[in-house]
């Protein structure tokens, strides 16, 4: 799988189901075919940009009028 569609799996899931743990993130990532270090990578990734929050163990997409608040 190409980093970009596994970055767009990991976000629509993370839309469907917010305060998935990391996980659930994971397994729902790789049972759509991407390998475990395309996850891995994508989900560092995410994190870098600052796109999602993480409270309790359980992740969650941040809001684009939040993530220009906080840069």
């Amino acid at each position: 799988m190409d980093m970009k569609d596994v970055l767009n799996h990991v976000r629509e899931g993370l839309r469907e189901r917010p305060d998935s743990h990391f996980a659930e993130i994971y397994f729902r990532t790789v049972k759509q075919g991407a390998s475990g270090t395309e996850v891995h990578d994508a989900l560092v990734e995410i994190l870098k940009r600052d796109e999602v929050r993480i409270k309790d163990g359980k992740w969650r997409l941040i809001a684009t009028v939040e993530r220009r608040k906080s840069a």
